[in-house]
């Protein structure tokens, strides 16, 4: 029996195995978000605050304390590891830079206010000794001004006397007297303190006149005890005595002096010094 033979070109091919899909790859874990920074939050909100309490002039003194408050505040979220910095570093520089805006405004305030106090001071002017009276005709005698031996009451009821004035004065020793660069007169008066409050007797207080020129006093000492008087308190229904020394050219006199009760905002009295 004869075995057919079998042609190669006819012989079926066997279908190919099916490939494995490949595994999908693994899919890429998403970054940590940061936490959020609360006291950043903090800071920041504190910035803003002094930021608008700073270029207010009546709030200018509080924001410094608030702006410091959020500039140190700022420094520690910036410390705090795994959260956001963005706030806490925003809230640094706002604070900083608005700390020093408040400084200038700050100034600006404090320079308006003793402007409008010097502007607000008594003017004091010499007394007119010959001022008279227009209706009473040509025959009128001139007003008399106050001099020494004389009392004014000011506005506000402190008593100022003049008791004497010598030239060519010597002052007590005193570890804070300035250099006497011409000559020193010596004005001694008397204060009987008849307001509600205490009157403060310092080297503003008391002034010379020659013609326009001003002359301060170079120092002040009680006339009996001898004590420099710096920022002499009296109290209401008190007296004082005391001299103040007023260094002017060697060659002049005074022609007027002046007492003020209280430096810029005090009422001024006027003497005759002749």
């Amino acid at each position: 029996m004869t075995t057919p033979e079998t042609n190669p070109e006819t012989t079926p091919e066997m279908p190919a195995a099916p490939e494995t899909p490949a595994a999908p790859a693994a899919a890429v874990a998403p970054a940590a978000k940061k936490a959020r920074n609360t006291l950043g939050l903090v800071a920041l909100g504190l910035a803003v605050l002094g930021a608008l309490l700073a270029v207010i002039p009546a709030t200018n003194g509080f924001s410094w304390v608030i702006l410091l408050g959020a500039f140190i505040v700022s420094i520690v979220a910036l410390t705090r590891k795994g959260q956001g910095k963005t706030m806490a570093l925003i809230a640094l520089i706002v604070s900083f830079l608005f700390w020093i805006i408040s400084i200038f405004v700050g100034i600006a305030v404090v320079a308006t206010a003793v402007s409008e106090s010097l502007d607000d001071a008594p003017s004091i002017s010499a007394p007119d000794t010959a001022d008279a009276d227009a209706d009473a005709g040509t025959d009128a005698e001139p007003a008399a001004a106050a001099g020494i031996g004389d009392t004014i009451t000011t506005d506000d009821g402190v008593e100022i006397t003049l008791l004497s004035i010598t030239p060519n004065a010597t002052s007590p020793d005193d570890y804070f007297a300035s250099e006497v660069r011409g000559s020193l007169v010596a004005v001694s008066m008397s204060m009987v303190n008849g307001t509600n409050e205490a009157v403060t007797i310092s080297g503003g207080s008391v002034n010379g006149f020659i013609g326009e020129a001003e002359y301060e006093a170079a120092r002040i000492y009680g006339t009996e005890s001898g004590d420099w008087y710096a920022l002499e308190e009296i109290n209401p229904g008190l007296t004082a005595a005391f001299t103040a020394y007023i260094d002017i050219p060697a060659d002049a006199t005074l022609d007027s002096v002046s007492y003020t009760t209280e430096l810029f905002f005090g009422d001024g009295v006027m003497f005759l010094a002749k």
